[in-house]
């Protein structure tokens, strides 16, 4: 390469430098441009380079139409300066590139396979117009060009969407109404047509300035002027039809009509530009020319001519002819602002993320506040097909600190507002409604079922134990439901998830976090029991205004959205995984602290399995062993059938919690029977050695979470039905313990051979009876010694805990009541 003396600075401040780059030892194919052995550019270097790219072009015109040369002479050596120009490379990373280019083009590798077209540039008008393009577009036939119009739908005074297409042979609509419902347009929706001819060949790498120099482009695809000023012609004339059908078209030739509105009329060109290098048929690229009185002029001069297809547009009459040659001599191009939105070409920026499972998908939003407003915001933005905010609450100044309301909103309801605001965001693809009400009253109102999930963004007791009860009494499985809170202080955020068909809710779930909690050994959890499951309710509260207002949480706009953005794309996570892959979880995120701070890690999740789910008859209410208690009656069970023989009963203590307002007893954990228990072949009696100390020491380590709930046993080889003695003893349990409960659950796990040895063996449930007692005998403060009820007879008994003899010798047993 060699390079002249620089000239001086031009007018706008650039540097031009010419310069010569030798090409004649370059490999060279059949498909490469055709280059001389050397090769002459100008180099026009930016007044602030290197923090602007520099630019080359050559000094003729033979690389004109060639992939990546624009308006014949400008060399295109970055698809996008903002990514790949470095501006620490300087000139000598640009004079690099200039010589790539130079070996890409003499092997016919511009456009390398593999690599996406470079569509052809248009110089754009801001004041023509701006079009988005909705609709796939039309393809041009083998035979010839793609004739035909779009239907545009008019937004405001600057911008039109393309929301369908419509070919010459296509019957076309009679009636803005039917036009508005063949692209399913609001009943109100300004609509119109504009002509759209898609050619057959890619035509160039940058359109005209002149309409004369744009018609003799299309002249090699066989489009005539007199083909485009006919089609013009009748699609404005049809818009007229459109929008004043009562209007005396048949006389006008254009003096009269002055008072018929003309629809703005734009005239689309496609031709096969976009696709990847390599990879089958091209698809269509769409720019758009803004003709101002033009069309209209036509469509007058050509109304009374009858329309027949192609037929028509070519018997024009000589004034229309004379007209459009004239008007083509002397027009320029005003090349509208195009945007594309159709999917064929192209491709949302969230498609791989978590949030594409929100696409198409009908949302429910409980809470339009802090969480509720910013998750609502990013369900829309992901193509939610249908959101429903439900929000009590009216929009007043002290939460524009943090939630996305403005001052005008105030007094107003927020779920309003806020699906106002939503409904602007993508009018054709979303649609947000608001419930406003008492959210536990408006939930009847809804047939949940329809929803593929909900957000509870309440932080609210009341409403959690109404979805908890709501969903464990409906018969039909819940769509997915999403609990999220945040601390007092915003600095941390919990997100329980319950995916549909799991047996727990959110109270639930977020009773099991709690326990997790003061479970781990590691306290990597303690800050998380301080903010969310507290021992001891704290006593300063955040009120954020005189009077009567909610105990709240201190903390930014930054935290609240942060904390809602990482709790909603740890959900959308876990429902992107297979359906048989989903547990109950809880996402646990912490807000980054400064680069000294020594706080646990995060985010962290937490999971469980189902539970085992068992009805008491008596009162309906939903009992859930957890994974840990069956394992512990299992063990039990098993241990008992080797030491004790197959039929020798066997049972423990119970810790969990009774839930009335969802209706559900927890059972968290099961115990073995105590070193004084009896234990017989058909009666178990629990003992009573150790027992008060094991209860007080569980109720501490789980901060007063899983108490005393009852008794198991199990009636081995039998029906898991109480016995005479059974039914005694449950109102007489007389454990002697300082807060016994009122009421006692008694679990019996039985079943006959078959279903008992199948838990035994493989964990299978066994048959299973509950029952949730009420106490009628206080306990006692010295309990009599353990002995079999009289009525039993002689029996042999084995002691509880780890015995492995029995402690009476063996007459032959007493047939009488099992229990």
């Amino acid at each position: 390469m060699g390079a002249p003396p620089p000239v001086p600075p031009t007018d706008d401040g650039y540097v031009e430098a010419r310069v010569s780059v030798g090409c004649a030892n370059l490999l060279r194919t059949e498909d490469g441009l055709r280059l001389r052995s050397v090769e002459a550019v100008t180099l026009r270097i930016p007044p602030n380079f290197p923090f602007t790219a520099p630019s080359v072009q050559t000094r003729h015109t033979r690389f004109a139409d060639a992939p990546h040369v624009n308006w014949g002479r400008h060399l295109c050596l970055y698809r996008s300066t903002a990514t790949e120009w470095d501006p620490a490379d300087g000139m000598y990373g640009f004079i690099s590139r200039l010589l790539d280019w130079f070996e890409a083009a003499a092997a016919g590798e511009l456009d390398r396979p593999g690599e996406p077209l470079h569509p052809p540039n248009a110089l754009t008008d801001r004041t023509a117009g701006l079009l988005v393009i909705r609709h796939d577009a039309p393809v041009a036939r083998p035979d010839g060009p793609w004739l035909g119009a779009a239907v545009l739908h008019q937004v405001n005074d600057i911008r039109c969407d393309v929301v369908g297409w419509l070919a010459v042979e296509d019957p076309w609509p009679h009636s803005l109404e039917q036009l508005r419902e063949s692209t399913a347009l609001p009943a109100d929706a300004r609509a119109f047509l504009a002509p759209v001819v898609v050619t057959t060949k890619h035509l160039t790498f940058e359109y005209p300035l002149t309409a004369r120099e744009l018609m003799e482009s299309l002249t090699r695809d066989h489009i005539t002027p007199r083909l485009l000023l006919g089609l013009t012609g009748f699609v404005a004339g049809h818009n007229r039809t459109l929008l004043c059908p009562d209007a005396d078209t048949t006389a006008s030739t254009g003096d009269g009509d002055e008072d018929t509105p003309a629809a703005p009329v734009h005239l689309l060109l496609g031709t096969p530009s976009r696709g990847i290098a390599g990879d089958g048929p091209r698809r269509t690229h769409l720019v758009a020319w803004h003709l101002p009185d033009f069309a209209d002029q036509v469509g007058r001069l050509t109304v009374r001519t009858a329309f027949s297809g192609h037929a028509y547009l070519a018997e024009l009459g000589d004034e229309v002819v004379r007209f459009g040659t004239d008007w083509l001599d002397r027009q320029g191009t005003r090349w509208m602002h195009v945007y594309e939105a159709r999917p064929e070409v192209t491709v949302r920026r969230d498609h791989a993320t978590p949030a594409a499972w929100l696409r198409g998908k009908r949302i429910l939003i409980l809470g339009a506040g802090a969480l509720g407003a910013p998750i609502a915001d990013m369900c829309t933005r992901a193509g939610a097909a249908h959101l429903t905010v439900v929000d009590n609450g009216l929009v007043h100044p002290g939460i524009l600190a943090r939630q996305p309301y403005t001052d005008a909103d105030i007094g107003f309801s927020k779920a309003r507002v806020l699906a106002g605001r939503l409904n602007r965001i993508a009018p054709r693809t979303t649609r947000v409604e608001a419930l406003v009400g008492n959210i536990t009253t408006r939930l009847s109102d809804l047939d949940l079922h329809t929803y593929d999930l909900v957000w509870d963004c309440t932080a609210n007791r009341i409403v959690r134990a109404h979805l908890e009860h709501a969903r464990r009494t409906d018969p039909t499985p819940w769509p997915h439901l999403a609990t999220l809170m945040i601390g007092h202080h915003a600095t941390r955020g919990i997100a329980a998830f319950s995916p549909r068909g799991v047996t727990g809710g959110a109270a639930d779930v977020l009773r099991r976090t709690a326990l997790a909690a003061h479970a781990d050994a590691t306290r990597a959890f303690d800050d998380l029991i301080d903010d969310f499951f507290p021992t001891t309710p704290p006593t300063e509260l955040f009120q954020p205004e005189p009077g009567c207002s909610d105990a709240t949480f201190t903390g930014s706009a930054a935290d609240v959205t942060a904390l809602a953005g990482q709790l909603a794309t740890g959900i959308l996570h876990a429902l992107a995984e297979p359906a048989d892959r989903h547990t109950m979880a809880t996402l646990i995120v912490r807000m980054p602290a400064g680069p000294t701070s020594t706080q646990p890690a995060s985010p962290r999740w937490l999971t469980w399995p189902n539970d085992t789910l068992a009805t008491d008859e008596a009162t309906g209410y939903e009992v859930r062993i957890s994974p840990a208690a069956m394992s512990e009656m299992r063990a039990e069970a098993r241990r008992g059938a080797r030491l004790r023989g197959q039929r020798v009963e066997t049972g423990g203590s119970l810790l969990g919690a009774v839930d009335d307002a969802a209706g559900v007893i927890f059972v968290d954990e099961a115990t073995c029977p105590p070193p004084d228990s009896l234990l017989t072949e058909t009666y178990f009696q629990h003992g009573l050695d150790g027992v008060s100390g094991h209860l007080a020491a569980r109720r501490t380590a789980t901060g007063n979470i899983s108490r005393f709930l009852g008794m198991w046993h199990t009636h081995p080889h039998t029906a898991a039905q109480p016995s005479t003695t059974d039914r005694a003893a449950m109102t007489s349990l007389t454990l002697p313990l300082d807060d016994a409960p009122a009421r006692a659950l008694i679990l019996i796990a039985g079943g006959w051979p078959p279903v008992w040895h199948q838990w035994l063996a493989t964990g299978d449930a066994p048959d299973l009876y509950t029952h949730l007692a009420t106490r009628t005998v206080s306990a006692a403060s010295e309990p009599p010694p353990q002995q079999p009820p009289a009525h039993l007879g002689p029996v042999r008994w084995w002691p509880g805990g780890y015995s492995t003899r029995p402690l009476r010798p063996v007459p032959v047993p007493r047939k009488g009541s099992r229990s």
